[in-house]
């Protein structure tokens, strides 16, 4: 591989990890550029889940140590999501995951203009205790399937399902969205892996890249919290839909 793309390749990597870790939607950085690099369509999934695992694995160790973090329900989650994800990503490789792909375009459409349509919507904390539990496991078992399935916009619809269903702040919704996508990274991962369909040599220097922005985002959320998770989180979702309608119709 040519230095030049190389060194794009692990640019690209530090602004994924932190996009992934703040809001979701790194994958969206990560393929495209790998793809462009010269992988193979399924090696791409396979190098993308093992960076995006990377920079989840220490996003949630910072986001654990804040304390911000209902642990029990984030450990329910991530095994939640580990177990579902290898279902889904075991599913994937026998169907055609069209008409899942125009489910998620209208979900994350939903998404996009529900929150930009209401500005309040995170930005105050009505936590209730007793939806908690429920939510995580409906989310763990839903999107963990989804996650290894297609994958796109899981942590955008984790966040969502936190501030919607249980009543997070959007900073706490981001935070252990991240801990249980990393259930779903590690399960999905684990499957291409076993599938051959994963090359080390750029997976590994670029999940590396993908852990530096994955160790810088969370001292940013937990800072600015909404002021910055509320336009980012709409530009990804914008983003994503964007991306998912052109791949639909294409």
């Amino acid at each position: 591989m040519d230095s030049e793309v190389f060194l794009l390749l692990m640019l690209v990597g530090v602004f994924a990890g932190f996009v992934d870790s703040a809001v979701g939607g790194g994958g969206l950085l990560r393929l495209p550029a790998m793809l462009s690099a010269g992988l193979p369509p399924h090696v791409a999934l396979g190098t993308n889940k093992f960076a995006s695992a990377a920079a989840a694995a220490i996003a949630s160790v910072k986001y654990l140590q804040s304390g911000i973090v209902p642990r029990k329900a984030a450990f329910i989650g991530c095994s939640l999501m580990v177990l579902f994800s290898i279902i889904g990503a075991s599913v994937v490789l026998s169907i055609s995951a069209d008409a899942v792909l125009g489910i998620v375009v209208i979900v994350l459409s939903a998404l996009f203009l529900y929150v930009l349509f209401n500005p309040q919507f995170g930005k105050e904390e009505e936590i209730e205790e007793d939806k908690i539990i429920p939510v995580t496991v409906g989310m763990g078992a839903g999107l963990g399937f989804y996650e290894g399935f297609l994958g796109p916009g899981t942590g955008s619809m984790l966040m969502a399902g936190y501030i919607k269903g249980a009543g997070f702040g959007m900073d706490r919704a981001a935070a252990t969205g991240r801990v249980l996508n990393f259930g779903g990274n590690i399960g999905s991962f684990a499957v291409f892996a076993m599938a051959a369909s994963v090359n080390y040599e750029v997976a590994v220097p670029f999940a590396l890249a993908n852990m530096v922005g994955g160790f810088l985002a969370p001292g940013y959320v937990l800072r600015y919290g909404y002021s910055m998770l509320r336009p980012m989180f709409l530009i990804m979702a914008a983003i994503m839909i964007s991306a998912q309608v052109v791949s639909y119709f294409g």
